[in-house]
């Protein structure tokens, strides 16, 4: 019989599977972002696979181009893992402050990037085109 931990790691890491089949099914249909190809504005995670594909090659100079908060979501895991009820401050304060630089570096990026990977532009969206087709009928 699994311990309770033994359970939680498997149950995380099916969740990340599952995430990563998602995207990767996502990826091949050249959707890429569910959210940027809806909306046409990128979410917080955008340039996060690129950024991991990047470390895996050891080039940390694109990673952090790509996604300057790659290192975060390895953080999280790992405190999930670990909380418990002795160290529940701890990781409040830990998931707090890792949401926290993540929107920070989300809002940077949107309002004072220079590249294309984080983007503005609802008018490029699937949902834009679903609407002028039924307003230009």
């Amino acid at each position: 019989m699994k311990s309770k931990k033994g359970k939680e790691l498997c149950n995380l890491l099916s969740a990340i599977a599952a995430v990563l089949m998602v995207y990767g099914l996502f990826t091949v249909l050249g959707i890429g972002c569910p959210i940027k190809f809806i909306t046409g504005i990128s979410c917080m995670g955008c340039g996060m696979t690129r950024a991991w594909l990047s470390v895996l090659c050891l080039d940390f100079k694109s990673a952090f181009y790509y996604h300057p908060g790659f290192w975060i979501p390895p953080l999280v895991i790992i405190f999930l893992y670990l909380k418990n009820k002795n160290n529940i401050k701890k990781y409040k304060l830990f998931m707090f402050t890792a949401i926290a630089v993540f929107v920070i570096i989300y809002f940077v990026r949107l309002i004072w990037s220079d590249n294309d990977i984080v983007v503005f532009q609802p008018e490029n969206s699937i949902l834009s085109k679903i609407i002028q087709k039924f307003i230009f009928l």
